[in-house]
């Protein structure tokens, strides 16, 4: 079996100079970090790869400066744009830990995923 063989056939980049400039022309609008973009790999196999939904996060410890509390937020972004922002002040890190991921979870489950 062969999975990388053969001749390329007509629309077949002959070259990774010529499949980068095609690359290039393709994701050229794509302005957005987190937008699915186009690459070929070896062999010349294409790719539309990219995140759709991401989670972003910042915990600030308790300190003088920040509060006696690890105090936060969790957002969930789909394609770069924010969509859900929950706070976070929990007493100890082990309780901001089981917090967080409940949170996530039951935010996971409403996708039907």
């Amino acid at each position: 079996m062969i999975f990388n063989g053969g001749n390329a056939l007509d629309g077949c980049p002959e070259s990774y100079d010529e499949a980068n400039k095609w690359v290039d022309f393709a994701n050229a609008n794509k302005i957005e970090f987190h937008e699915p973009k186009w690459a070929f790999d070896c062999g010349f196999k294409l790719d539309f790869d990219g995140p759709i939904l991401d989670v972003s996060s910042r915990f600030y410890p308790p300190k003088t400066h920040y509060g006696p509390k690890w105090d936060g937020t969790v957002t969930i972004l789909l394609l770069g744009k924010e969509t859900h922002k929950e706070s976070f002040k929990c007493e100890t890190l082990d309780q901001l830990k089981i917090a967080v991921e409940t949170f996530i979870k039951k935010f996971t489950e409403t996708l039907n995923v």
